[in-house]
């Protein structure tokens, strides 16, 4: 019996228990009688007193269903919050049927929702509501909100107050460094909502509907995705009267303003909060877009919205882009900064093409072909002559037809690898690091040009300090995004993905070398952009953070230098010698150098690399002979400024031979690749031209600058100009300065490589075609700087035109003393009737001793062989006496010089010496005398004009 009391006791007591709880989640204070299981009804009841006599009614019911939560599974608890949920919907949609809610603002129902994830806000949400609410308005049929799924329509797009443009609203007036966990976190719950996602990609706000002039910067301003990404702190420029303006960024202003005068370990601090706040941001869009990419529907509307950017992006990449309107229409260049960020980190889970699961292979290379994102077919391919990827030029002159045998089979579906990796490669592509690093590079400049600017006078100290901030505050902006470590690994992580994977496409063998002869249909479908891409990522960091490469693990390293060496050296993959001037130039910047060039660590990594990589030292040496040819040859076909395009890649190509002649084996690789004799000759004749040409043009400045001087020097005459003839005249004498820089500092270059070479390699410099021309262009530098008009080429600042004429005298006496060793350079010298003079070689030993610009005994060597010079000039001019009287079928009939080695010119009948028409076909393979095309095996030797020629030459010589 006791037993029986207690039950029904502590059965009373726990139904009293379920009505206070029911009461204390409802908040109700009144008496009111609840039944010991509390019905429906009675909960209903309590909820509209409720409903009728709160002030917040919203906020009652989320606090409701936050106390409901508590009791788990409960009926009870189970109903309240269905109810809150109901109820809420109907709050958000028609207010005004609610006390608590009377003459709500136009955008309530966004408010309200933001109070969920307001950091700062009333409330945040439990766990569950936003979906159960969104599910709700889902399936909620009310009259006037048309079916299916009126309701959550009208909420989260329904006009200018609704969810989705009150989040853009929100958004465009703010930065990176503002709060925005509130907007990531609601668009979070929408995008975890199908129905709501399928509204937003139909509307407006996913893709601007009816617009095309300034597509690209709708699509950054009006859509949900773009203003999370045009958060950022990258500067930028618009065009103002036709001229480029940087814009001064709102969080340089705040972050950056002052830091012209911070220590730099608070400008470094600065720097770091704002890249924090710039990485998080780049987080949360990630997982926003993970979320939606989980959806296949959402996942292809993802891809779709991401190559529509693209596509009206594609304006950056045109010329004049930084001069005309174009930059009006395009993203912002954070914008795109960002959109590659989270391109890359999508790629990280199949980036490391090491990893045991091989995910990369499942990259399908046939997107490249397929124009569902994309047309990528005006793009210019990687194994054709010229024209775009389908082998023509822009005229429909078809250069390369893929073979009948060689069709591609375009894949109709991609994986989410492939998606993610060819978008990430295009946004590269479109981002253009190149020219971003040559923006820094500018603006590095410019500080540098103030500060000294600042440090030469102390006139207008204030007005320079403020130009000198804004510089400071801009570049700073750039080194947030430029020199973010995580961007940078990602970088590096993907161009060793792309190499990798275009070596696979080449069919690389395992030992990477040699390519199979001829390409793949699939490599020569491949956008030259792709290989692009890989440069521009290792010039980036090898010119901004350089101690990134040298901690580099030899792997990665390995990996990207294989394909720096086998792109480069095969002209047949890479047609475009500008494109394989461009890997050199990046195999160039790994050369290691010192601290005063940002080498922090010696080379690290890169200290051994060429010394010990087999593909470099088999092919480095005849790859770089080869280029030297080719960018002359072929460059004209592929640019409209190649005369100084070529210089500009033979400047690295140069680099790269004088670094790597330090070791051995390249020594005797350059010695083994002599032995090309026709391609070696050609190398040495084009530098021949080079050293001429730069030469030239460099002390013919040299002249101009001195005339204009000593016009400045006459003070009467100079102030009787008007203001802009003398504006005018120094412009000019500016420019002089610039042109004879460029050609001096050139041929100091070419110079500098050929004394390197002739240490090693005589025989291919004297040969019957190329000895007097080599001894002519030594004799013509030598008499120039040290001869009796040297005065002539004496300037006021001889350091802005790298006019160094003891180093360059000295440089060209070493090359002439490599190639004395020779016995064949003495008569090629004293040959050369206009320049060669041995009172200037007397002079020459002189100043080199004088000067200490060499040692004595190379001073020594040089003088005797002076004596020999002129011994051989003697026994020239004596023979030469002797056969003044030749006949003159004996006569070239150019030079007219006596032959040694007569043949017929097939093509016009003419009889020429063998070493004067190789030397015109090395730079001209046709017939002098008819312009008929003419190659060095089509010469026929004059067996009988050459007998003849020899009894002469013998009976005088008697």
């Amino acid at each position: 019996w006791s037993r029986s009391v207690e039950g029904r006791s502590e059965d009373c007591s726990r139904r009293m228990s379920t009505s206070r709880q029911l009461l204390e989640v409802l908040d109700c204070r009144e008496s009111v009688n609840v039944s010991s299981t509390p019905q429906h009804h009675e909960i209903d009841g309590i909820f509209l007193s409720k409903l009728t006599s709160s002030k917040d009614v919203f906020l009652y019911l989320v606090s409701t269903f936050s106390r409901a939560a508590q009791y788990g599974d409960q009926d009870w608890a189970q109903y309240v919050r269905r109810q809150c949920i109901s109820y809420s919907a109907l709050v958000l949609l028609q207010p005004g049927n609610f006390a608590g809610a009377s003459a709500p603002p136009p955008d309530f129902a966004s408010l309200k929702l933001f109070l969920l994830v307001e950091e700062s806000g009333q409330l945040r949400a439990p766990p569950g509501f936003v979906q159960e609410l969104l599910s709700k308005l889902e399936s909620l049929e009310l009259p006037h909100y048309p079916t299916p799924h009126g309701c959550l329509k009208s909420l989260i797009l329904g006009n200018s107050n609704s969810v989705i443009p009150y989040i853009i609203s929100r958004l465009s007036k703010k930065q990176v460094t503002d709060n925005t966990a509130a907007e990531f976190l609601m668009m979070e719950e929408l995008c975890s909502n199908k129905a709501a996602m399928k509204f937003l990609f139909e509307s407006q706000y996913w893709t601007p509907k009816g617009v095309s002039f300034n597509m690209a910067q709708m699509i950054e301003m009006k859509t949900i995705l773009g203003s999370f990404l045009r958060l950022s702190c990258y500067p930028e420029s618009q065009i103002v009267a036709g001229q480029l303006q940087p814009i001064r960024h709102p969080v340089g202003q705040d972050c950056f303003s002052d830091c012209v005068h911070k220590a730099k370990l608070d400008i470094d601090s600065s720097v770091s909060q704002v890249r924090t706040f710039l990485q998080a941001s780049q987080a949360k869009t990630l997982n926003m877009m993970k979320i939606m990419l989980k959806d296949s529907n959402s996942q292809q509307e993802v891809f779709s919205w991401i190559s529509t950017v693209l596509k009206h992006n594609e304006i950056r990449l045109k010329l004049g882009y930084h001069v005309g309107y174009l930059m009006a229409r395009s993203s912002s260049t954070g914008f795109l900064f960002n959109l590659l960020s989270v391109l890359l980190k999508l790629c990280k889970p199949f980036a490391d093409p090491d990893h045991p699961k091989a995910l990369w292979h499942k990259i399908d290379s046939t997107w490249l072909l397929s124009k569902h994102r994309m047309d990528l077919s005006n793009e210019t391919r990687l194994a054709t002559t010229r024209g775009n990827a389908h082998g023509e030029n822009e005229g429909g002159e078809d250069h390369e037809e893929l073979e009948q045998d060689e069709h591609i089979e375009v894949s109709k579906n991609f994986g989410t690898i492939s998606e993610y990796f060819f978008l990430a490669l295009r946004c590269l592509n479109i981002v253009h690091l190149s020219q971003q690093v040559k923006d820094y590079a500018k603006i590095s400049r410019e500080l540098q040009e103030r500060n000294h600017s600042l440090n030469q006078s102390a006139d207008d100290v204030h007005e320079k300090m403020a130009e000198i901030s804004v510089l400071v505050e801009r570049r700073l902006c750039y080194d947030v995004v430029l020199m973010d470590p995580n961007l940078v690994d990602e970088l590096l992580l993907f161009a060793r993905l792309v190499a990798r994977w275009l070596l696979r496409v080449a069919d690389a063998p395992p030992t990477i070398l040699p390519l199979p002869p001829k390409p793949s249909a699939m490599f020569k479908a491949i956008p030259e952009f792709c290989v692009e891409g890989v440069t521009d990522i290792l010039r980036m960091v090898a010119q901004m953070n350089i101690p990134t490469l040298e901690l580099m693990g030899m792997p990665i390293l390995q990996d990207l230098f294989n394909f720096l060496m086998v792109f480069s050296s095969n002209d047949v993959y890479i047609r475009n010698p500008y494109l394989r001037g461009k890997l050199l130039e990046v195999m160039s910047l790994l050369i290691p150098r010192g601290r005063n060039e940002g080498f922090e660590l010696g080379g690290g990594s890169l200290a051994t690399l060429f010394e010990e990589h087999d593909i470099a030292r088999k092919f480095l040496v005849p790859t770089l002979i080869r280029f030297y040819v080719d960018i002359e040859v072929t460059g004209r076909d592929y640019s409209n400024n190649q005369f100084y395009e070529k210089f500009h890649y033979r400047h690295y190509m140069a680099e790269l031979l004088m670094y790597i002649m330090k070791f051995p084996h390249y020594i005797t690789a350059l010695k083994r690749e002599s032995e090309n004799v026709a391609e070696f000759v050609r190398f040495i004749n084009m530098m021949l031209n080079d050293i001429i040409h730069c030469i030239d043009e460099g002390l013919l400045k040299l002249a101009d600058i001195r005339k204009t001087e000593f016009e400045k020097a006459d003070t009467q005459a100079w102030n009787a100009k008007s203001e802009e003839e003398r504006n005018q005249a120094e412009q000019h004498l500016q420019t002089m300065y610039g042109q004879a820089g460029w050609g001096l500092q050139a041929a100091t270059e070419v110079l500098t490589m050929m004394e390197k070479l002739t240490k090693h390699v005589l025989d291919p410099f004297l040969r019957a075609e190329l000895a007097d021309r080599v001894a002519a262009m030594l004799n013509y530098v030598i008499k120039t700087i040290a001869g009796p008009r040297c005065i002539e080429l004496k300037v006021q600042h001889p350091e802005k035109c790298y006019f160094k004429p003891k180093e360059l005298l000295a440089l060209v006496v070493e090359v002439f003393m490599n190639l004395a060793k020779h016995e064949k350079f003495a008569l090629a010298v004293v040959r050369d009737e206009r320049s060669y003079d041995h009172e200037v070689l007397a002079k020459v030993y002189r100043l080199i001793r004088t000067h200490a610009l060499e040692d004595e005994s190379f001073c020594q060597q040089f003088l005797d062989y002076t004596q020999v010079l002129q011994e051989s000039k003697q026994n020239q001019m004596e023979l030469d006496a002797k056969i003044e009287e030749a006949p003159d079928e004996f006569l070239d009939p150019i030079t007219q010089d006596i032959m040694t080695d007569p043949v017929i010119l097939p093509t016009s009948g003419n009889i020429m010496d063998r070493q004067a028409i190789m030397r015109h076909l090395l730079s001209d393979e046709t017939d002098p005398f008819n312009r008929m095309k003419l190659t060095p095996d089509m010469l026929q030797p004059a067996e009988d004009l050459k007998k003849r020629i020899n009894e002469f030459l013998a009976s005088r010589r008697t």
